[in-house]
Formats: C-alpha cells, structure tokens, sequence
C-alpha cells in the first residue's frame, strides 16, 4: 500500500491529485481508497487493472442510475467514471499510446454524458487556430449576477485534460464565473487522437481560445481572466505576456523554464513531456523545451497577477515560481508560497490543501475581476 496523503512515490502523487479533485465532484475518496487498497507501490500492470475495474464497475452504476431516471446520481457516477478511466492511462508510455487514446476516448465519453445532466450548463465547443481545432467546454457560471458574466479562460497542465480539470475550476463557477476550457496542442484530444505536440508560443493557441471567449455575447469583456494549472504554470503567463484583452492572471503553480524548472528538475516526468512533444528522444526534448522560457518575457506580463506555488514541490522547482514573479511587470502582483509555517500546500499544486488555497485564489480573481 502507498502513502497518498504524504506522497513520496509517484503512484501517491497522482492518487492525491484525485483526492483533491474528489472534493469537487471528480470522485470519491472512499472508492479512491479501495482501489489503492488493491495495488502494490510501483505495480504499474496492477495499478492500471484495478483503476480499469473500479471505472468499469463505476460506470455500470450510472448507466443502472440513469434507466433508473435518477439523473443527480447518473451524472456523479459518470463524472467518477470518466476519473477513473483517466486514472487507469496515466503511467503507460508513448509506445501505448494506441491504448492511452483509448482510454481518454473512453474517459471523454463518460464526462460529456454526465455534462449533459449538468446544471449549471455545460457546453461542448471547439475552438479554431488556422489548420487545427481544439475540443473544449463553456461552462455558464452558478448563480450568476444579473447582467453580462465574467469568465476566465482555464488551462490545464501537462498530462491534463479539460474533462478533468473542470473539477479544479469547480470553486470559480461557484462563484459566478464562466469558464472556457480548451486542449491546446499537447493536452488532452489534442494530443490523444490529433497529435498536435506541445508549442513553446502557447500565446497562439491562447490567443485563438480568447477570441472564441471574446465571441461569446454572454461574457463582459472588462471581465475576463486567466488562470493556468501545474505545467499551465508557464503556459498562462506565457499567454498573459501578450493577451492584452485579459484582466487578471493566476498561476496555480509558477514556471520560469520548463526545461530548468520541470523537465530536468524532476526526472519521472521526462518520458511525459517527450510524448507531448509527439514522442521524441531524450536529447531532441532537451533541445526543444530550451524555447518554453519566460526569459524577455515576463516583464510583459502587465495585469494583476497572483503565482501561488508549495516550497517542497517536487515537479516543479520553487526557484522557478519565484524567478518568474520577480521579472513580472505588472504593479499588483502577489507571491503566495506555502512553507513551513502552513499547515499544507507545501506540494506539487498544494493538493493537500485545497480547501485552502483554492479558495483563496479563488476569492483574489473575484476581487479582480470585479465591475469597475
């Protein structure tokens, strides 16, 4: 059995990430609990039977739920299955990826059956830029103001997709914001069934997502942010730098260099990013990712900005997050890292401490994107 609350093995890393999705819908903890009961640390075979049986015996239960007519219920069981199909892919490599692109066909297919019952609405989009089109969702806020909505533009990490991370930007809808979610090249259909890699200008396919958001005649114009998450970390001020339209950035975890701060600083995440740069070789992704830097760039990061990020990450270096905040331009920026004197959030996204940290970016983008 593997330590999820403290992770010191991958296996208890990604388990935690669900965990803390749980909170928000994306799961449930005790069925979290069962199926890691059943695995071995470091069982990468058992790891992927036992997260297959539990999605499996998951999705039956919806399906009974929805003959049944009991959509609430349906659509959690459909939202949990989809997680755990997810869960089931994350550790097979580029040479699986036949059956990775299954699973997150499978996974997508469970998520879009439960947004069907979703209220507030979720809406399946795609998003145009020039020869590619990304897949994505709108999601109306809960219980919004009168008049237009503001919204945010939400970006997902590394091996991360829009059909999971929707459960991380929960509290935000909560809050009366619209979200747009969209795989950008490298993440989620993207890079499962279109093989568009990961690109160092992510400022062109942010800047595609923003004009469909820009587009939508629901949204305030005056009131419309960014938030990145994880590898997203550098993707989101990468876009900020020169998206002049947006009026606030978060970034749930800082990244400088994803060369430096990511793929040399933590080494199990090697084999991830060379998938998304389409499968190439170690040497060829060192070469590559020497272009995701925010170095003569950042200073054009000009909105109000917040990077929160845990002082003990082990995916992430710290040093980038701080590097990063430090050549930021803007005037209103706030530096949020998480050490010893809190009581979590020390972790690679502060999992562990979300009924904290979320919240608390979550009420500072509220504060931002408020009407002047």
């Amino acid at each position: 059995m593997f330590d999820f609350f403290f992770p010191t093995h991958p296996f208890g890393g990604q388990t935690l990430r669900l965990v803390a999705q749980s909170t928000q819908g994306g799961g449930d903890v005790f069925d979290i609990a069962r199926t890691c009961a059943r695995i071995e640390q470091g069982d990468k075979d058992g790891w992927e039977r036992e997260w297959l049986k539990t999605a499996h015996a998951t999705e039956a239960r919806a399906r009974a739920a929805l003959a049944a007519g009991d959509l609430l219920t349906a659509k959690n069981y459909f939202y949990h299955a989809n997680q755990y199909f997810r869960m089931s892919d994350v550790f097979l490599t580029y040479a699986q990826n036949e059956r990775k692109a299954e699973r997150f066909a499978k996974a997508q297919s469970l998520f879009r059956e439960g947004a069907k019952l979703a209220s507030p609405k979720i809406e399946t989009i795609q998003v145009r830029n020039g020869n590619e089109t990304y897949d994505g969702y709108f999601c109306h806020p809960n219980n919004p103001a009168p008049g237009r909505w503001p919204a945010i533009l939400f970006i997902a990490g590394a091996d991360a997709y829009a059909e999971e991370v929707y459960f991380s930007s929960k509290p935000f809808i909560d809050r009366g914001i619209a979200v747009l979610h969209v795989d950008g090249p490298g993440r989620g259909s993207s890079i499962y069934l279109k093989g568009y890699p990961t690109r160092a200008d992510y400022e062109v396919p942010g800047k595609a997502s923003f004009d469909y958001l820009f587009s939508r005649p629901e949204i305030d114009p005056d009131r419309v942010g960014l938030v990145g998450i994880s590898m997203a970390g550098y993707y989101a001020p990468r876009v900020a730098a020169f998206e002049k339209r947006i009026r606030a950035l978060v970034g749930w975890s800082g990244c400088y260099s994803i060369l430096d701060d990511l793929y040399d600083f933590c080494g199990h995440l090697q084999p991830t990013c060379q998938r998304l740069l389409g499968g190439v070789s170690h040497e060829e992704a060192r070469k590559r990712l020497a272009a995701f830097t925010m170095e003569g760039i950042a200073q054009n990061i000009t909105c109000p900005t917040l990077i929160s990020h845990g002082d003990k990450d082990t995916l992430m270096s710290v040093a980038g997050a701080r590097r990063l905040f430090e050549e930021i331009g803007a005037t209103d920026k706030t530096l949020r890292i998480y050490d010893e004197n809190d009581d979590g959030g020390r972790i690679h996204c502060s999992h562990d401490y979300w009924g904290h940290n979320v919240p608390f970016m979550a009420d500072w983008l509220v504060s931002r994107l408020a009407p002047r």
